[in-house]
């Protein structure tokens, strides 16, 4: 951990890691996912089961990934390095895991929402904190 960036990399893939423990954990179904109202919850396709967005937000969520994609090819094109393509991987995998990881937390309304956007932001800095470092490749 010589520099902060590098930090920033490695508590990102340990927010990762966690969050996969915890998806895991969830579709084992060894503790039923109920929302705040106490109904269960019922994915009907695969991008919201990995997600766990619905009510139309998974359609954004693949349309923008889509874009991100396309964005990252041309990047390393223009560029003629693949370090687009990794920061792309980088962000799809760590965005989905955390925004499953916030559907997981948030299902029996333990957790207040106002500690959530405290997490966003702190979440926010370190992801930025480690594309910044894979970019310069001080990470």
């Amino acid at each position: 951990m010589n520099s902060l960036f590098r930090t920033c990399i490695y508590i990102c893939i340990l927010v990762i890691i966690f969050t996969l423990v915890i998806n895991f954990v969830e579709g084992l179904g060894a503790f039923p996912m109920e929302t705040s109202m106490g109904t269960e919850v019922d994915e009907d396709n695969a991008l919201q089961s990995i997600t766990g967005l619905s009510g139309g937000m998974e359609g954004i969520w693949l349309i923008a990934t889509g874009i991100g994609a396309g964005v990252a090819v041309l990047l390393s094109w223009v560029s003629h390095s693949l370090t687009p393509i990794g920061v792309y991987l980088f962000s799809e995998v760590f965005w989905t895991s955390w925004v499953r990881m916030h559907s997981v937390f948030s299902s029996g309304g333990y957790i207040p929402s106002d500690l959530f956007v405290i997490f966003y932001v702190v979440v926010i800095f370190l992801f930025i904190g480690a594309v910044i470092g894979m970019i310069t490749g001080s990470g």
